[in-house]
């Protein structure tokens, strides 16, 4: 992820793990940064998820509710190869 990060292959990482002292979950993290991604998602961000079904159902829900005010929905990103998941 550094490599991609320094080639800019990867513009951005952002990551919390709830395992850890002070991590959290990832859709407080989504919700507490709604603002940041909803600029990110107009500029043409693209979004992937990786881990759990049960995490990734989660995400999905806080994802479209953060959309919801730029009258956008989670199938249209999916559509456009904008939102991945990469679940088991």
């Amino acid at each position: 992820m550094k490599k991609c990060l320094a080639d800019r292959r990867l513009t951005n990482l952002d990551t919390i793990f709830s395992r850890v002292s002070g991590g959290g979950y990832v859709q407080d993290r989504i919700a507490s940064d709604a603002n940041e991604l909803r600029a990110l998602i107009q500029r043409g961000a693209q979004v992937l998820v990786c881990g759990g079904r049960d995490m990734a159902t989660g995400v999905a829900r806080s994802l479209e509710a953060v959309i919801a005010p730029l009258g956008l929905e989670l199938q249209t990103l999916k559509s456009t190869g904008r939102y991945l998941e990469d679940v088991y």
